[in-house]
């Protein structure tokens, strides 16, 4: 029972399908307002999804207001707390003067609870465990980006933010593919900036060449993915000098580093994302030759050494 007295309501997930009460049984517990959904069915029955409206708070600690992650702990009353919460009053419930104890039976119904992606408005279709939602926003590659232009409001995932800088605001756009060599003659007009896209846009990049130098970062607001399977960005540079008529020789310099991310594409925000950039002095022409390799984090062999 939600808070103030407010009943859950259970719908199925599809007009059609109906809830008998032999699989599905919602019942109301003490005066505390928890809930538990109880399957009656047997345990080979299939999997059944269920929309469920119950008030909020109850999936959030109480004391910090933050999602409820596991381990919960509740006292004697059952006042329920974080992890956190629960080791910064040493295991004692501000509310009663209990001792908290670990909640084991909350595992599995708070993990058990999905929402729709924060950024399903941008893009994103992923359900998420609610108290992980937080998390996944950090990853998530539909987390909008904003739009650098001044009074210009636009927040798009990066492709949505990649048409919107070529159509409302005519930056220049190249299409690139992965470990081939681009070559780029940066125009006055262009202020210094390109987008580089790739992947059918659904990756975007941010080619910079100021008086600070050249640089190349990745236009996103989500952070290095982790894992076997989690994919990076290198970024090779050269920026030639024409060659001297008298010794016929010819300047180059090279940068090879990793593609930094920032959710703005500025050459503030590129320079103060961190990284490395190539320094170009300023009678260097604004002939760039790049490239951009994809790379997937490899997973350590169990035996491999430390």
């Amino acid at each position: 029972m939600g808070r103030g007295g407010k009943k859950p309501r259970v719908e199925s997930p599809a007009a059609d399908v109906t809830l008998d009460d032999d699989v599905q049984e919602v019942k109301e517990e003490d005066e505390t307002g928890a809930m538990a959904v109880v399957a009656a069915g047997s345990a080979a029955a299939p999997r059944v999804e269920i929309l469920v409206e119950f008030d909020k708070s109850l999936l959030d600690c109480p004391l910090c207001s933050l999602p409820l992650k596991p381990p919960v702990f509740l006292c004697p009353a059952k006042h329920a707390a974080c992890g956190p919460c629960a080791a910064n009053l040493a295991s004692k419930c501000p509310a009663c003067d209990g001792a908290y104890e670990r909640d084991e039976g909350a595992y599995g119904y708070l993990l058990a609870v999905r929402v729709p992606c924060p950024n399903q408005a941008y893009g994103c279709g992923s359900s998420v465990v609610y108290c992980m939602a937080g998390d996944h926003r950090l990853v998530c590659p539909h987390a909008p980006c904003r739009c650098p232009e001044t009074g210009c409001g636009f927040l798009g995932a990066p492709p949505a933010l990649r048409v919107h800088l070529a159509e409302r605001h005519a930056w220049p756009v190249t299409n690139i593919a992965y470990g081939s060599v681009l070559e780029v003659q940066m125009q006055p007009a262009e202020q210094g900036q390109r987008l580089l896209a790739a992947e059918d846009g659904e990756q975007l990049f941010l080619l910079v060449a100021s008086e600070r130098g050249v640089k190349v970062v990745r236009v996103t607001v989500a952070a290095d993915e982790d894992g076997p399977s989690a994919s990076w960005y290198r970024c090779k540079v050269w920026v030639h000098a024409p060659v001297d008529t008298d010794t016929g020789h010819m300047d180059v310099l090279m940068l090879d580093a990793k593609v930094e991310s920032c959710a703005v594409p500025s050459e503030e925000a590129a320079f103060g994302a961190g990284g490395r950039y190539l320094p170009v002095p300023p009678d260097m022409p604004s002939d760039i030759r790049l490239r951009i390799d994809k790379q997937v984090k490899a997973s350590r062999s169990p035996r491999s050494r430390a």
